[in-house]
């Protein structure tokens, strides 16, 4: 452990020692239960999200309602501002974008130490040494250059023709006086307990327990909880039981699901929020399922309105594409096709298929029993994936569900080894999305998505999104099952909560949650 992070978290651990918060709970302490206990408060752990949300201060980030909001910047920039700026320069015709973010005034780390533009030049380089494939790294490549202009002052440089609506989010500060040339072990044992800028520091970390309190010099104001302790537990049944006991405040998505929405409704009533969230519990057709008759035959027979009032009691919606509102980018366009299920046989004898032994169908010479792999864990996913089972039986397809980790049901489906894979799909960011149908939808799809990522405005955008949708649709090479709900139980004696349809946890204000008034 380096010499600055030791004499850090001593300062941390010496606060924890000091007199605890006030007994009165139902003003002055929250408790969070979460499922799993977190390696890493830094990574892309949900659960570690949670948490992090409350003590990583960012220079800008993302509101519930879209917009994007200054934090450790004063502002953020824009074109009207003057602190965004479209380059010109050789080795990018097509324009650069370069930021300019002026950092706040009295800033500080958890231990105190003053945050600079050094800071944020140096979290970009740790970014960008993170393992391909994380959300640090794929944020960092997004980047072409940071450059500290002063110490309040900071540009940054984007990698040629990017114009991503989110850019501001890319750069984050770390603290270099702790992390500057720290061992793989030291950086580990940071990211647990992270020193931080946020509105709560971590004052304590123990197994299944992690005591958060106000951080007096946070640059915002200090929050108004005195003290937040998050507790985990080892299954969901396990919070679900701290939950009814009162032992917990909040349980978060995606710990809790819609699948359990009669259960949550009996027991905790207005304190359940659903919230549609910009993710999709998508059908994937693997290369043996490639022919377009196929595809167009399993969307005319999988009742996908069935399944969605199964699974979420009528909660969810059925989308028509792989964008959802409330995405600025969302077109969907016409609704999904409806059931048809003779005209389903008929395509497919069209297509050239024929029923074998035991009524299984055969295609050119491939006797359609396929396996379909979903992520293990998730009720509501294997749920479906058995509805699905038995729909595409109908067809002649035999179906064999098989629950798989999720990171294998991920690297799978980006090599293509597979026949039918269902999983969730994020889709805040249609950038994203969208990369993950390059190369199978069609050439001109994969024109349009290079058109939409450098155009340089929404209203540009939102035009180029609108067709990439319709081709997608029409190609077929996915087929939306149901919007995600974000599912969550929260206390009723705190306003000011707002859970968000993107990616972020119910916790992303928590710096800003306020006694209701009684």
């Amino acid at each position: 452990m380096s010499r600055a992070l030791r004499a850090a978290l001593v300062v941390v651990l010496v606060t924890s020692c000091a007199a605890p918060a006030p007994p009165d709970r139902a003003e002055r302490q929250l408790v969070i239960g979460l499922v799993g206990e977190p390696a890493s408060l830094l990574g892309d752990d949900p659960v570690g999200r949670a948490v992090a949300a409350a003590v990583v201060e960012p220079l800008v980030r993302r509101t519930a309602t879209e917009e994007l909001e200054p934090r450790l910047a004063v502002s953020v920039p824009t074109f009207a501002n003057g602190d965004l700026a479209l380059a010109s320069e050789p080795d990018a015709p097509a324009g650069r974008l370069v930021a300019r973010f002026r950092l706040r005034d009295g800033a500080r780390w958890h231990d105190g130490a003053p945050l600079t533009a050094d800071d944020v030049r140096f979290g970009y380089e740790l970014d960008r040494s993170a393992p391909a494939g994380t959300d640090a790294r794929a944020m960092a490549d997004r980047i072409d250059r940071v450059d500290a202009i002063d110490d309040r002052t900071v540009v940054v440089r984007y990698r040629a023709g990017e114009r991503w609506d989110l850019f501001t989010l890319a750069p984050r500060p770390m603290p270099r006086h702790l992390l500057q040339g720290a061992s793989a072990a030291t950086l580990a044992q940071y990211a647990s307990r992270p020193i931080h800028a946020g509105p709560y520091r971590v004052v304590d970390r123990s197994p299944g327990t992690i005591v958060l309190e106000p951080f007096a010099d946070h640059v915002l104001g200090a929050p108004a909880i005195a003290r937040v302790v998050v507790r985990t537990y080892a299954t969901r049944p396990a919070l679900i039981g701290a939950l009814l006991a009162g032992d917990v405040d909040l349980a978060p998505s995606p710990d809790l699901d819609a699948d359990l929405g009669s259960t949550l409704d009996r027991s905790f009533a207005d304190r359940v929020r659903y919230t549609p969230a910009q993710a999709i519990a998508m059908l994937r057709f693997g290369p043996r399922l490639a022919d377009p008759a196929v595809r167009a035959a399993a969307a005319m027979t999988i009742d996908r309105e069935r399944i969605a009032r199964s699974v979420f009691g009528g909660r969810a919606r059925v989308p028509a594409s792989y964008l959802v509102a409330p995405l600025w980018a969302a077109n969907e366009g016409a609704a999904p096709p409806r059931v048809d299920r003779p005209g389903a046989r008929a395509a497919m004898e069209r297509a050239g298929a024929q029923r074998g032994n035991f009524g299984i169908a055969q295609l050119r010479g491939d006797r359609l029993v396929v396996s379909l792999i979903v992520p293990d864990g998730s009720s509501a996913l294997e749920q479906a994936a058995r509805a699905v089972a038995v729909d595409l039986a109908s067809l002649g397809i035999a179906v064999d569900v098989r629950a798989r980790p999720g990171g294998e049901v991920d690297r799978r489906v980006l090599r293509g080894e597979f026949d039918l894979a269902l999983a969730i799909e994020e889709a805040d960011d249609p950038v994203i999305a969208s990369e993950r149908y390059r190369g199978i939808v069609s050439g001109w799809y994969d024109v349009l998505a290079d058109a939409a990522r450098s155009a340089a405005e929404r209203t540009e955008k939102r035009t180029l999104y609108a067709e990439m949708q319709r081709v997608w649709s029409e190609a077929a090479p996915a087929l939306p099952l149901y919007q995600v709900l974000k599912v969550d139980v929260v206390p009723l004696r705190l306003d000011r909560i707002q859970p968000a349809s993107h990616g972020a946890p119910i916790t992303w204000d928590l710096g800003k949650w306020r006694p209701a008034a009684r």
